[in-house]
């Protein structure tokens, strides 16, 4: 199975690569995301911000996946600075965080994790509480 094409604004574009780019990663697995997302991003449905459909994941988005380890609700994708688990705020240079954004809610992933490829579910996507980037 191959996934979706990512669709991303150009703002959140540039901001995702400059942040890979500019990101130390702890180990292999992130940094091995990391450059996955990037060429993603060359790829991706670029779309200017008024034509964002509003169930695809962004940097700030409300998340619910399903994975072969369970569900997880309720987990917000935020700035690598201001990720904190314990409050559901998962850095979007994380492993999950890398492999969510820019996906449609419904969407199927297959995506590295730690204990190897997994298909993790977009179940739901609430950007109601978002800012426009600008």
């Amino acid at each position: 199975m191959k996934n979706p094409r990512l669709i991303i604004s150009e703002k959140e574009r540039d901001l995702m690569r400059a942040w890979i780019i500019g990101h130390n990663a702890p180990d292999i697995q992130v940094r091995n995301s990391l450059d996955r997302l990037y060429k993603e991003l060359d790829t991706a449905d670029v779309r200017k911000e008024e034509d964002m459909p509003n169930d695809v994941v962004r940097v700030c988005s409300i998340v619910d996946v399903g994975m072969a380890a369970g569900r997880r609700n309720g987990l917000q994708l935020v700035m690598h600075a201001d990720a904190d688990l314990k409050q559901n705020k998962l850095s979007v240079l994380s492993v999950l965080g890398s492999a969510l954004i820019g996906y449609r809610q419904g969407a199927r992933i297959i995506w590295q994790l730690p204990k190897g490829d997994e298909t993790i579910t977009l179940e739901r996507v609430d950007n109601s509480r978002c800012e426009v980037l600008a």
